[in-house]
């Protein structure tokens, strides 16, 4: 940014619209930055897990509940569809591919334990609960897997 005599010149020379409208894409290429390089993984998981809430209920889902804390284990996103009641893991990384490769099994049961208690304080069975993952890429798209990992599965383990 530019201070003092030089923000004088830039007046002059630009005239005072264009010095306004070069002004505003400075200010909002500094905002970028500060937001993509600055951010702690905490703020960008809430970031991700925003921009998963909107891209479901743009589909019809019901959002429950975010960070749902258990003992068992943390649910990023619930939501209901129809009869479904879904946990979505939210996985943001540089590409897709990377996004979808992070989600260890120790980490498929620890939501599962987390469901399956949800489920069990709801006195419900878990024929209609199943598990999503929707997974963000640095450029803004993104991918939602339904049925991610099959809970029968994760049961019979």
């Amino acid at each position: 940014m530019m201070f003092g005599s030089n923000l004088a010149l830039k007046n002059e020379h630009l005239g005072q619209d264009n010095f306004h409208s070069w002004n505003r894409i400075v200010k909002k290429k500094i905002y970028h930055n500060l937001n993509r390089n600055f951010l702690s993984t905490y703020e960008k998981g809430i970031s991700a897990e925003r921009i998963a809430s909107k891209i479901l209920t743009s589909k019809g889902y019901e959002i429950l509940g975010q960070r749902i804390r258990t003992e068992y284990g943390e649910i990023d996103i619930l939501a209901k569809k129809g009869n479904d009641v879904v946990a979505i893991e939210v996985k943001q990384r540089q590409t897709l591919a990377g996004a979808k490769c992070c989600i260890s099994s120790r980490q498929q049961r620890r939501i599962f334990n987390a469901l399956s208690y949800i489920a069990s304080e709801r006195n419900k069975s878990l024929e209609n609960y199943r598990i999503d993952v929707i997974c963000l890429d640095a450029v803004g798209r993104f991918e939602h897997i339904e049925n991610a990992f099959s809970i029968d599965e994760l049961v019979a383990c």
